[in-house]
């Protein structure tokens, strides 16, 4: 039960003793009612966020602002205003219906004066008040006007203060549902006492919502205390069940020791498929956390390997592969894309985790995944592009260096390069009238093969095509995706109309500038050679 106290509190000013007038008296009913149901109380100061239809009254003015698309006030943008704007008589928006609002509850205070670090939201079914919210003054609102497809919103915040009762045997689910840090300390503190059965007990009561919960817990060391605690569970149902949450991006070399001691009590097998569901659950969101997290896996592999662990070897090596394999099920599609700049740009992006691999099949002592990694990159069928291979040794040599950056064995790597820049920089460079370009290759139906033969025309700059309009249109997009040098304009006379393609002079300045690049590459290949 959350009763909404009709004033509003800061932080510092929230107290059982501070309390102002009907609160006071409201307060110290709830409390009788606690004792006679033997439940707990406490207070808590209450964000409180509304949205409202409303209807415009009058014209905008006085204590509001425009920012962007959206009207805010308040008292501290009062001031701003009038300087703008000066007093026109503001009139308020009125408020028609309640369309959504929300409850957080956090600064929990118990019965001795004491804050507790819990936050959480509440449901409306739980949500009681004697004044309403839309009664009292707001700390920020936020007009909204009518946009076409919906009418004029306004969002209110509140920072009310709130009694909460729930029955003492629920104390354990409401205060772990808020606070799931709370939850595995006393979880361990119960493993600590001996009282494995408790802690299971209690570990069970979490398991309906666990989920839902513990993926907001961000602070350091949340893991490891959990793979602690899964430990002395001695139970491989309630272990992963606590541990499921998790994402391959919270495991860190602090938490690998506990990891080595989870597959040592439950078994290899039941750890691997822990790490599986953390490394799916990334795979629908990748992002810059999970590179990053690549990238620093050498990091995770070391303590992982350390003191001889079979099982910790036999980890690092699943990490690793499976890592591996995830970044060539996202070449295939990345080297189907239709422009090239874009790829190159993605590829040269994986230069850290590509390292990061590459360093960590050597400290799991994979030798067989480190050769596969290197032949899949120089590999002609695979097609990586020279340029990212470039930026992957210059990454190389900026990260690591002496015994270090050799050990990567990237040798292999440095003589591809060195071979691929040389023989593009052997061909002879373009006739001024030379206007052959290559085709591209992806489509095949007869449109294209009639486009790739006025690409490849050496002599050919012009071509008027009639075409109707859903196959200029295929035309236009492969021309645009592909990025080619060639404008295409649409002639609108006769039926049906021409399409217009003209190949332009980028097609020379683009192979000059990809020329002065390979020549700075070699360059620097050349002098990073002996310390590769």
């Amino acid at each position: 039960l959350v009763y909404l106290l009709d004033h509003q509190y800061t932080r510092k000013g929230l107290a059982w003793s501070r309390l102002k007038s009907a609160d006071a008296a409201r307060v110290s009913a709830l409390q009788e009612v606690a004792r006679r149901l033997d439940c707990e109380i406490l207070l808590a100061l209450a964000d409180v966020h509304e949205s409202w239809s409303s209807e415009d009254e009058g014209h905008w003015g006085g204590g509001y602002r425009r920012r962007g698309g959206s009207r805010r006030w308040g008292n501290d943008d009062e001031s701003d205003y009038e300087e703008e704007h000066g007093d026109e008589g503001a009139s308020t928006p009125e408020l028609i219906d309640l369309m959504d609002s929300d409850i957080e509850l956090r600064h929990w205070i118990g019965s001795r004066e004491r804050f507790e670090a819990i936050a959480g939201g509440v449901d409306d079914d739980e949500v009681c008040y004697t004044k309403p919210s839309v009664e009292m003054e707001p700390f920020q609102s936020e007009h909204e006007g009518y946009m076409g497809n919906w009418g004029n919103t306004v969002d209110r915040w509140y920072h009310r203060a709130a009694v909460v009762l729930w029955p003492r045997e629920r104390d354990f689910v409401i205060r772990a549902k808020a606070a799931p840090r709370w939850a595995i300390a006393e979880i361990k503190k119960a493993l600590s006492a001996g009282d494995v059965e408790k802690a299971r007990g209690m570990a069970r009561r979490l398991a309906p919502f666990w989920s839902q919960v513990a993926h907001r817990e961000e602070g350091r060391g949340f893991l490891e205390q959990t793979l602690a605690v899964s430990a002395g569970l001695d139970n491989p149902e309630r272990a992963a069940a606590l541990l499921q949450p998790f994402t391959l991006e919270r495991l860190t070399p602090r938490a690998a020791p506990r990891l080595v001691s989870l597959s040592d009590r439950y078994g290899l097998e039941w750890c691997r498929a822990i790490l599986q569901s953390w490394a799916s659950g990334n795979r629908r969101d990748p992002g810059d956390r999970r590179a990053a997290w690549v990238a620093s896996l050498p990091n995770l592999c070391r303590p992982l390997c350390a003191r001889g662990s079979a099982h910790g070897l036999d980890l690092a090596r699943w990490l690793v592969t499976d890592e591996w394999a995830r970044i060539v099920e996202q070449w295939k599609p990345l080297r189907e894309h239709a422009d090239p700049r874009l790829v190159l740009e993605a590829s040269a992006r994986t230069s850290k985790p590509i390292l990061g691999l590459l360093e960590s099949s050597l400290i799991s002592d994979n030798p067989g995944l480190h050769g596969e990694m290197l032949r899949f990159l120089t590999s002609s069928d695979t097609d990586y592009p020279t340029g990212s291979l470039v930026e992957l040794l210059r990454t190389a040599r900026k990260t690591r260096a002496g015994a270090a950056l050799r050990d990567l064995g990237l040798a292999p790597l440095h003589a591809h390069c060195v071979q691929a820049i040389t023989t593009r920089l052997r061909a002879p460079v373009r006739d001024k009238d030379n206007w052959s370009m290559a085709p591209p290759g992806r489509c095949t139906c007869g449109l294209c093969g009639t486009l790739a033969r006025f690409l490849a025309a050496p002599d050919q700059m012009r071509f008027e095509w009639p075409l109707p309009q859903d196959q200029r249109a295929h035309i236009h997009r492969i021309v645009d995706a592909h990025d080619l040098p060639v404008s295409h304009v649409t002639r609108r006379t006769g039926r049906p109309y021409t399409l217009v393609l003209m190949k332009t002079d980028a097609l020379f300045a683009r192979e000059a500038a990809e020329r002065q690049v390979w020549e700075r590459d070699l360059q620097w290949l050349m002098s990073a050679a002996r310390a590769l």
